[in-house]
């Protein structure tokens, strides 16, 4: 007789090397792919399409390779620059007349860029106060 363990979800006996019984997979996939779309359609929502189309254009690809030859080192840490950086941002109408102009760019290390942006940091808790 095979090695058994409980399903997580509805606590029926199932081989090792599986997760889910055979009634629980099918719920928990829907549920994941639900979930993704969920996130996904959150985050375009984010974004604005004429935005997402300038930093696609092979023009903004080659301008901001270029800038990041001439300026090979972050303006924040002093590291390897690998992300052109808009100043003024673009979500802004002067922003956006100036998203070709090269004294509103400005080189950025990925984990600068993302600090700059705060991007990808972590929430203090509901309740909690954060410590300064």
């Amino acid at each position: 007789m095979p090695l058994m363990k409980t399903c997580p979800r509805c606590k029926a006996l199932i081989p090792y090397g599986k997760t889910y019984c055979e009634r629980c997979e099918p719920l928990i996939q829907a549920e994941r792919e639900a979930q993704k779309k969920k996130r996904d359609r959150r985050y375009n929502r984010q974004r604005d399409k004429r935005t997402e189309r300038f930093y696609n254009s092979q023009r903004w690809r080659m301008t901001s390779r270029l800038f990041l030859n001439r300026n090979p080192k972050c303006a924040w840490c002093g590291g390897t620059a690998t992300e052109v950086d808009h100043i003024e941002e673009l979500k802004t109408p002067e922003g956006w007349a100036r998203r070709w102009d090269e004294s509103n760019f400005r080189p950025f290390c990925t984990d600068c860029h993302n600090k700059r942006h705060n991007r990808f940091v972590k929430r203090e808790p509901r309740g909690r106060v954060k410590k300064v």
